[in-house]
């Protein structure tokens, strides 16, 4: 079978090696999202896409998530560990991709609006579970945690995807006030920051082919039996 040209994009030019870094792969990644081959949720608009391009940022990732007394520096205990199991529910392998720990260093160097978007993101699933299950989702059952996902995936969406608009903005006279978001919205927003933060993991490179000479034939969708993407 043919590979399609436009996934060339992601080929490695260079001789193998054991490992590539986090920017090499975040590279291909963004390389990838812009021609359009894969990676919708990848946009400009989102904010995990400036971190994706951010090198020194990611130079310096690997030793601060790997490191054995990592905390994190922006979540807090509950937050993280929502995170860690939406982020698995949502990609599985994230956990073992340190997607938690990752999105954390990058939510640290982010603005306070970025920050409480995040935040508003995560919350909205608290809520939700909440609301149908009286409990926070990070405790309910694998079943009633697809449930959640499968109605926030299949919402109708408040705002565009491409809207820099949020819900905690402050109308005034001049402006409207900012559009509702739903929960398809806050999926939609989580979903881009976990699928930047696996996909540019070595984890997640590999997921997609890659074996130190590789090539990618082709893009995972929403191949996972529970996947969400």
């Amino acid at each position: 079978m043919e590979t399609d040209s436009r996934l060339q994009i992601l080929n490695n030019p260079r001789p193998p090696k054991a490992r590539l870094t986090r920017r090499e792969m975040a590279q291909r990644i963004l390389g990838a999202a812009a021609a359009g081959c894969a990676f919708p949720e990848l946009a400009p608009s989102h904010p995990v896409h400036k971190h994706l391009a951010d090198a020194p940022l990611l130079d310096q990732a690997e030793a601060q998530t790997a490191a054995a007394d990592w905390t994190p520096q922006v979540l807090d205990r509950h937050q993280d560990a929502t995170l860690t199991v939406l982020a698995e529910r949502l990609v599985p392998r994230s956990t073992e991709a340190q997607v938690n720990r990752f999105i954390d260093l990058l939510l640290s160097v982010d603005t306070p609006e970025n920050q409480k978007r995040f935040f508003a993101a995560l919350s909205a699933f608290d809520a939700e579970a909440l609301s149908r299950f009286q409990k926070p989702f990070k405790e309910l059952t694998a079943e009633e945690q697809t449930s959640i996902l499968d109605a926030a995936s299949t919402a109708e969406p408040g705002q565009s995807a491409s809207s820099n608009s949020y819900w905690f903005a402050i109308p005034s006279q001049e402006t409207a006030a900012p559009p509702r978001l739903t929960l398809r919205d806050h999926f939609d927003h989580l979903k881009g920051w976990i699928s930047g933060a696996y996909y540019s993991s070595e984890v997640g490179m590999r997921e997609l082919g890659w074996t130190g000479n590789y090539f990618f034939e082709s893009f995972p969708g929403c191949d996972h039996p529970d996947g969400h993407r």
